[in-house]
């Protein structure tokens, strides 16, 4: 009893949070202003977690929880939480007895692959009603349904925009190179696909996006992105005719001495 007690006291508390954290949002967006067919438009970063490992693995975690923070504050907007099982209700199944009157939190009967997607709609259609802003941009998971069921779900979906988050698409760069070397285990070895050079491949990529991040010019940054990732297996190769001189040693030292 004290438990349950003190879980409905941190929730109260968290709403509190995330009410401050809203206001705080929607004035940045006042200040910048920052609108969306006249309400406040504020960017946002998702993510979702499961009870039990489930990423590209088998999908059948009884708990998974969703989060919208406010890009601009760092701090929750918009919390939920998916069960697909109750311990009460399971041991009066367990003796085929009815469950005895109880807070069951249970309220998820699809697949756990789909909590994560489901908890971030929710967040997005009441984000109006919470906080008075429009989520219009996120950054999210790279191989995330998120972002499509937004563009169907949501009145403004049309307007919704989605940026890659560094981290996720730097993971996916690896899993896509070590899924390469085991479908093609002649690419391994010395001079080719090692381990080492996985990992430097890896780096060098988020190496790359790093230093584009820190540019103001935007446009012009992706630009030289696009060319720093498609160049940067010919970079750690040893090949640096189309290196860029802003982090390469070898075509700064070419550039100096032509």
């Amino acid at each position: 009893m004290y438990l349950v007690v003190a879980v409905l006291s941190l929730w109260e508390l968290l709403q509190e949070s995330m009410k401050s954290a809203g206001a705080e949002e929607k004035a940045l967006a006042i200040a910048s202003n920052s609108f969306h067919q006249n309400v406040r438009a504020v960017s946002v970063i998702v993510d979702g977690g499961w009870s039990k490992q489930s990423h590209k693995h088998t999908y059948n975690a009884n708990s998974g929880v969703g989060i919208i923070i406010g890009q601009k504050t760092q701090k929750i907007l918009f919390l939920g939480v998916r069960n697909k099982f109750c311990s009460v209700c399971s041991r009066a199944n367990n003796i085929n007895s009815p469950p005895p009157d109880h807070q069951c939190y249970k309220n998820w009967s699809s697949s756990s692959s789909e909590m994560e997607t489901d908890i971030i709609v929710e967040g997005f259609k009441k984000c109006e009603q919470q906080h008075g802003v429009r989520y219009i941009s996120f950054i999210g998971d790279g191989d995330s349904s998120v972002y499509p069921t937004l563009i169907t779900s949501i009145p403004w979906g049309y307007a919704i925009t989605k940026m890659e988050c560094a981290n996720h698409s730097v993971k996916c760069y690896r899993t896509a190179l070590e899924r390469l070397v085991q479908e093609k285990p002649s690419y391994k070895g010395r001079g080719k696909l090692t381990e080492a050079m996985r990992k430097r491949l890896t780096r060098a990529a988020r190496c790359d996006i790093v230093m584009r991040s820190k540019e103001t010019n935007q446009p012009q940054a992706i630009g030289k992105l696009r060319k720093d990732l498609l160049n940067g297996p010919l970079h750690c190769f040893g090949l640096h005719s189309k290196c860029s001189t802003d982090f390469c040693r070898t075509a700064q030292q070419r550039h100096q001495n032509p």
